[in-house]
């Protein structure tokens, strides 16, 4: 029996066909045109094309294993850090200050500082990675120096494990050793492999790279991740790496380091706060004690000169009448404001060349006590603010480092613009006061020019010791609480937590690579599957022939099974009737020609016509 059946109507204007129907069974009766939904071609396409498929699927899914095996999985760590400080973390100002806490942003900054990771990867030999991570027992005690030669590796273990051979990638550097014997010497290197680590791995070739620590830092910190709350005091910290225990050993370094640099900050900030108030406390005892001085040289050399209004005693002041008492007060006040106007002139000429500080117009009582001068002394509280600031930033950064550069640009500008200016505006002050005093005392200088100026001169120096005494007693209290402040250090930082090394990998993806590498090979399959049925130009399906041909299907043939028919009446009768179908059809056509075009009944028959 024929595989396919083909009839031609050749009438003009019309066509039709009868072909065999894939999916025609011999329990189905011959149709015309069978009903067919969208799915029944990639369905047919699928069945054609399984092994195929189930190729690229199995091709897919083994690539996907490939691929898990490539990829480590993750492992993280976390640790926890208690900030603990006097004040609010919102209320900070500055650095590190000689009680209480960065601020917010400045612990993070502080962590993610070189400072710190450089020491950790200089600690735990970060900067040195076998290629293959079961060689890391040939590398312990590895160091390097201060200079070295980073690059890739390989050390050559003889098979007796007695000698070595250490040799550079891409160089022509190579030494040769026995055991105990140090290698790399002239690189850098300060290491000697141990006679057991040489023996376990006789025989072998081991490829390492040594980075600098600036390098592993980096990578280091892109791995550690740090959260602290706005107005939290936990700092939270967590690092990833494909070794869960070198990860946990890694983090409890980075947070021991971190504690031990924030409480050496810490110590050297109140160190340098005492040192400063105790060249000041120097100062003002020195200046105290030269009024002192001057008081008492000048009681002893006016201890016999006669006294107005009779004898009075030595240092003690007479009640006058309200003319002489205006007029003391008027003299006493003039010659205060000209010799502080002197002194300070002079302060300003000796600052100008550098002789003296500017600091010594704070022992002028005129700068010191009166109103006038409020603004230049909160000019100097904040010089003296902003050099304790600079000494403490650059425990921690270079001078190069933007905050450094700040400061020092604002204390440049107190010394000298603001502070000059503001000591230039009150000498201008002190003249326009001198003046205004001069001209009063004119007018009551004729009655009252016989008094002596003993007593002016001794309120004047005892003034003088009054405010170096309280500027020191200030100093001496301050000073003393610096130096309880140093002896009482606690540190501001603690850990809370500690990381420990998971037995679970906190990202593992060989599940997903698996779910998309069978899903992408299925995917794949399906689209080769139906890629491959439509460039197939082979009529396969009835549709081809009304859509691609243009005819019309006149019967359906049954597809013989492969083991030919059977002796079945019920076959027999179906392939019958098809035929018959096919007949009446072509017959009924009420055309006067019909052309037929049988198509190779048997293989290897050819075509007739």
């Amino acid at each position: 029996m024929a595989d396919e059946v083909a009839s031609m109507q050749m009438v003009p204007g019309s066509s039709g066909a009868a072909v065999p129907h894939p999916r025609a069974g011999w329990g189905d009766g011959p149709t015309l045109a069978p009903p067919r939904s969208a799915f029944d071609r990639p369905l047919a396409a699928a069945r054609r094309y399984k092994w195929l498929m189930l190729a690229v699927v199995a091709i897919a899914i083994a690539g996907g294993v490939i691929a898990t095996r490539m990829v480590k999985p993750e492992y993280e760590v976390r640790a926890t850090v208690f900030l603990a400080s006097e004040t609010a973390l919102e209320e900070s100002r500055g650095a590190v200050r000689s009680s209480g806490l960065l601020s917010a942003q400045a612990w993070v900054e502080l962590l993610r500082s070189y400072r710190i990771s450089d020491a950790v990867v200089l600690k735990l030999a970060l900067y040195v990675t076998p290629n293959d991570a079961g060689d890391s027992t040939l590398f312990r005690g590895f160091a390097v120096g201060d200079r070295f030669v980073p690059g890739k590796y390989t050390l050559e273990v003889d098979k007796s494990g007695r000698s070595w051979k250490l040799a550079m990638q891409n160089a022509a550097f190579t030494q040769n050793g026995a055991a105990g014997e140090a290698a790399g010497q002239q690189l850098g290197f300060n290491w000697i492999p141990s006679v057991n680590a040489l023996t376990q791995h006789a025989g072998k070739k081991a490829g390492f790279t040594v980075a600098t620590p600036r390098e592993v830092s980096v990578s280091l910190q892109q791995r550690l991740t740090a959260r602290l709350q706005e107005r939290g005091a936990m700092l939270q910290l967590s690092l990833t790496d494909p070794n869960p225990q070198l990860a946990a050993r890694t983090l409890n370094t980075w947070v021991d380091e971190y504690v031990a640099v924030a409480t050496e900050l810490k110590k050297k900030n109140t160190t340098e706060f005492a040192r400063i108030l105790g060249g000041q406390l120097t100062f003002a005892q020195a200046s105290l004690k030269d009024a002192e001085s001057a008081l008492q040289n000048f009681r002893v050399a006016t201890i016999t000169m006669p006294q107005e209004n009779g004898p009075i005693a030595p240092g003690v002041e007479a009640t006058q009448a309200p003319a002489l008492s205006s007029y003391f007060g008027k003299k006493i006040e003039y010659d205060n404001v000209r010799s502080d106007r002197e002194a300070l002139q002079r302060v300003l000429a000796s600052a100008a060349t550098g002789a003296v500080p500017y600091e010594s117009a704070l022992l002028i009582p005129s700068v010191s006590q009166s109103p006038g001068g409020a603004a230049l002394r909160g000019s100097f509280d904040e010089l003296y603010k902003r050099q304790s600031e600079l000494n403490a930033a650059r425990q921690t950064y270079t001078d190069e480092y933007p905050a450094v550069r700040d400061l020092g640009n604002q204390i440049q500008t107190l010394k000298t613009r603001t502070i000059p200016a503001q000591a230039a505006g009150l000498l201008a002050q002190m003249r326009t006061r001198e003046a205004d005093l001069n001209n009063r005392i004119r007018g009551q200088s004729g009655e009252l020019q016989s008094i002596p100026s003993r007593t002016i001169e001794e309120q004047r120096l005892r003034r003088n010791v009054d405010v170096t005494a309280s500027l020191y007693t200030t100093l001496r209290n301050r000073f003393a609480e610096a130096q309880l402040s140093e002896a009482s250090l606690t540190p501001d930082v603690s850990v809370l937590d500690s990381a420990v090394a998971p037995l679970e990998p906190t990202k593992n993806t060989t599940s997903r690579i698996l779910a998309f590498a069978g899903l992408g090979g299925l995917g794949a399959a399906i689209a080769l599957a139906l890629l491959l049925d439509t460039v197939d130009r082979r009529i396969l399906y009835p549709e081809q022939a009304s859509n691609d041909l243009g005819l019309t299907v006149t019967a359906t043939i049954p597809k013989l099974p492969k083991g030919g028919i059977q002796q079945s009446a019920e076959q027999v009768s179906q392939l019958v009737e098809s035929f018959r179908t096919l007949r009446m059809n072509i017959m009924s056509s009420g055309e006067e020609r019909v052309a037929l075009a049988v198509s190779s009944p048997s293989p290897g028959d050819g075509k007739s016509f």
